[in-house]
């Protein structure tokens, strides 16, 4: 009896130590899987914000590198950034970040504006050689040191941080510029530095039947209402080239001579542009998915035009460009209140995109231009918001808009190393010192 008691213990015994090695495997196991998920759940975490960190950054570069282009100082060109900056961290998505980034008391005559900011200028994208030449043209935007929340990743030791860094500049020159809206404005040829080109002027881009302009130097004559022919087949043409359909062979460069579209075609007009507000009569042709409208269609006060093209009520709280970017809340509060509490201003979709309302429109040499077709140099191209929609009356067909400075477009760049031109746009290059850029 007593043999057989031994037997069976020594049969059990080696299931007991099999079940603790079971055990250890089962721990080691469970260590890699929760070593793992760590891993993904972290890195998942790391690369979203990486993204969104980018994305500002990019903003923040791009705007810097516009406003140097504008004219402004590598102060003013921080300014933008870090104001550019702090708007994108704004957004709810990017709270974690903007929780880590200090943008409190910057230093704009540093390139080190803040301690998680730094901006830099160069003469040249690549390489990159920072410099204080007010005539440099490149930016570079970094944001390095951000630490994000751990969820797993202290088991494995791993340090959670992110940085992002973009370079942005002008473009090599553009031959010419195929983005032109069929629109006209003459420019005063007395003042050759803007053509009477005001920052934030209103200016009349199309009259109507009852305005008669009696300047013959910065007008048209009589059946001319300020239309381009870019080519194609009249009022279609006209319609789709205001909806924002544009042709690559529709070529347009400073110096160009370029004929004028007789007649009001007051349909295609208010049709075209209007799709730029959320207005689509035709659905088949011009409809809200090739032609979305802006992001933000708000209208202040409507400008109204005498029989001389003039502007009678330039004070009007009509919507600006300003007030389109959020920049006078403070001074003019009314555009954002009084005019805007329709739920007029969405989130991007494929159904709208910002800056609709902003468009390239030829300044061109009106002198001397009498009745009928006409042929005008084109002077330069400049960038217009559009204030309000176009009624769909001859006698009030107007388009008005506030100029806000001398842009480019895409277009086809020159084959000629040594081409040189005054357009070009405004891009993003690869950091050299940053691969992920």
């Amino acid at each position: 009896m007593a043999s057989k008691f031994r037997l069976l213990v020594q049969l059990r015994r080696p299931k007991r130590n099999q079940s603790g090695a079971i055990i250890v495997m089962f721990t080691i196991g469970l260590f890699a899987i929760v070593a793992m998920a760590a891993l993904a759940l972290d890195s998942s975490h790391m690369l979203l914000n990486k993204g969104r960190l980018q994305n500002a950054v990019d903003s923040a570069a791009l705007s810097a590198a516009k406003k140097l282009q504008d004219g402004g100082t590598l102060y003013d060109a921080r300014q933008v950034a870090v104001a550019i900056l702090a708007q994108n961290l704004g957004h709810a998505e990017n709270s974690e970040i903007a929780d880590v980034v200090t943008l409190s008391s910057p230093d704009y005559n540093s390139s080190q504006v803040t301690s998680h900011v730094a901006i830099e200028f160069s003469a040249l994208p690549d390489p990159f050689v920072p410099g204080t030449d007010n005539n440099y043209e490149y930016v570079r935007v970094r944001v390095e040191g951000i630490s994000l929340d751990n969820f797993l990743a202290q088991i494995m030791n791993f340090d959670k941080k992110v940085r992002a860094s973009a370079v942005a500049g002008r473009s090599t020159d553009i031959e010419c510029l195929n983005k032109v809206v069929p629109l006209l404005v003459c420019g005063d040829m007395t003042k050759p530095d803007d053509y009477g080109m005001a920052h934030g002027g209103l200016h009349v881009m199309k009259i109507g039947s009852k305005q008669n302009p009696t300047d013959p130097d910065v007008t048209l004559g009589p059946g001319n209402f300020q239309l381009l022919d870019l080519g194609g087949s009249g009022g279609k043409s006209i319609e789709e080239g205001l909806a924002g359909e544009f042709s690559p062979g529709a070529c347009v460069s400073v110096d160009q001579q370029i004929p004028t579209e007789p007649g009001n075609k007051v349909g295609p007009v208010s049709d075209g542009l209007n799709t730029r507000f959320g207005e689509w009569p035709n659905g088949n042709q011009l409809n809200s998915l090739d032609h979305p409208r802006d992001i933000n269609t708000c209208q202040g006060d409507r400008l109204l035009v005498d029989e001389e093209a003039n502007i009678t009520n330039p004070a009007a709280e009509y919507y600006s460009y300003a007030a389109y970017y959020g920049q006078d809340i403070n001074e003019n509060p009314v555009s954002h209140t009084q005019h805007c509490k329709t739920g007029n201003i969405l989130d991007a979709s494929a159904y709208n995109k910002a800056d609709r309302r902003k468009l390239p429109v030829v300044i061109g040499d009106c002198t001397g231009k009498i009745n009928g077709k006409n042929v005008v140099e084109v002077k330069a191209i400049g960038c217009f918001f559009l204030t309000q929609t176009v009624a769909h009356e001859g006698n009030t067909s107007i388009i008005i808009g506030e100029y806000i400075s001398e842009c480019g477009s895409s277009g086809n760049a020159s084959l000629d190393p040594d081409f040189e031109s005054d357009n070009f746009t405004i891009v993003l290059y690869r950091d050299p010192d940053s691969p992920d850029s």
